[in-house]
């Protein structure tokens, strides 16, 4: 049997590397949860007012982007705004909302014909 032993080692090895490589995914997650853009633009100043200058004054810029319906700049903002470290988990949170929210009325807008929205989504699909 001490013969055999040896041989298990690499398997054993193989299944334990394995567990580890996938115990990062968590196929339970889901895609944030959709919320209208008047709840992102309403919620902006509630959501970052104790948050630094420089973001909040992002978050304030993706808000009117999006009263003034220019998805595609509103998109971009929040992009940023996802990329800032220190925001709190209810912040990042709401910017994944956000970022989905705006993304879906970036698609309409694409499928409508709407230049700016195609042009950022195409660059968003190349830079994945």
């Amino acid at each position: 049997m001490n013969a055999l032993f040896p041989f298990h080692w690499p398997a054993l090895l193989a299944v334990v590397v394995l567990a580890v490589l996938t115990s990062g995914c968590d196929r339970g997650s889901k895609a944030p949860e959709l919320i209208s853009t008047d709840q992102v633009s309403s919620g902006v100043p509630e959501m970052f007012k104790s948050a630094p200058a420089e973001v909040r004054q992002l978050a304030t810029e993706a808000a009117e982007a999006i009263k003034s319906q220019e998805f595609a700049v509103a998109w971009e903002k929040l992009q940023a705004l996802n990329s800032r470290t220190g925001l709190t988990d209810d912040q990042k949170a709401f910017v994944a909302q956000s970022i989905s929210s705006v993304g879906a009325e970036m698609q309409k807008s694409e499928e409508s014909g709407n230049e700016a929205a195609e042009q950022a989504l195409k660059f968003h699909r190349a830079n994945k």
